[in-house]
């Protein structure tokens, strides 16, 4: 059965990024996206789906107004619907289940959130972590490694870079053992075993934090597809402080003093305009209150 999603933002590419994350983690699904309430119901008049997303804030009825209508005609009633809130607090999470969402994902979410609230909203059995290896989509909090040169210090420090990127942009997985052999095109071929050794955790956390202030602490994890083996790194989101070069290396393009972060185009770089800062600023302020 082939399942079908609606997807409410009003803001055009993260409605988009969202259907794209839900096509790639439910295969042959069908995800439609509206950017109001209005727009929602006129999708509903001639498509039912399985499962619906709605952001809070948006123009023309916010998601409470959206959830609202849902749950009081007949045909909506039981489909869950899962909030994807900017930022919300403990307490607007509260008010949101209150409501009646049957799920709330917090912006900035990272794929597998909204993957595994829909696979258990719909009783899938779904693993997150091989949906992330097969998703072919990298984000802000999302990348792809075909491979991971711990040998030399360039390509410790490129790591680091990466690390220290995705930590200061607000966490995320780098996933190591897939190809990209055109640009946006992902390939899986798993990680050969003479590589596994070097990602022992307590050896990659020395490579990479020889390079970083403060260090990152990051999290190792094994996952098999088949007879495919891969490697997920876990980075944690910076939360006192921004992740600074503590080692330089102009080959890698790391130097001390600079802020480097994730851009909407899924690279690590320099943070270099001051709306990228303010930016920044935000959502860091954001992680500690």
């Amino acid at each position: 059965m082939a399942l079908k999603f609606l997807v409410v933002d009003d803001a055009q590419s993260l409605a988009s990024l969202t259907a794209q994350i839900i096509q790639k983690g439910f295969a042959n699904s069908e995800v439609r996206t509206a950017q109001s309430n209005e727009k929602a119901f006129r999708v509903l008049k001639s498509f039912t789906p399985h499962l619906i997303t709605t952001d809070i804030i948006h123009p023309g009825g916010d998601g409470f107004d959206l959830l609202t209508r849902l749950r009081g005609e007949p045909k909506t009633a039981i489909i869950p619907v899962i909030a994807v809130s900017g930022n919300a607090t403990e307490q607007q999470q509260f008010d949101q289940y209150k409501h009646g969402f049957d799920a709330i994902v917090p912006k900035p979410w990272e794929p597998e959130q909204l993957i595994t609230a829909i696979a258990r909203l719909l009783r899938l059995r779904v693993d997150p972590d091989v949906s992330l290896i097969h998703l072919g989509l990298e984000t802000q909090s999302h990348d792809y490694k075909e491979t991971v040169d711990l040998v030399s210090k360039t390509g410790r420090a490129s790591l680091a870079k990466d690390v220290m990127a995705m930590a200061n942009w607000g966490g995320g997985k780098i996933i190591v053992g897939v190809a990209e052999p055109h640009p946006g095109e992902f390939v899986t071929q798993g990680v050969p075993d003479s590589l596994l050794d070097s990602l022992e955790t307590s050896r990659l956390n020395r490579a990479v934090n020889a390079f970083l202030d403060p260090p990152v602490p990051i999290t190792v994890r094994r996952v098999r597809d088949g007879n495919q083996l891969f490697v997920l790194l876990s980075v944690p989101a910076a939360k006192n402080s921004f992740v600074l070069v503590k080692c330089q290396n102009a080959d890698a393009g790391i130097y001390p003093g600079r802020i480097y972060s994730r851009t909407s185009a899924a690279e690590s770089a320099e943070v270099r305009s001051s709306s990228e800062l303010r930016e920044l600023l935000d959502r860091l302020q954001r992680r500690q209150d």
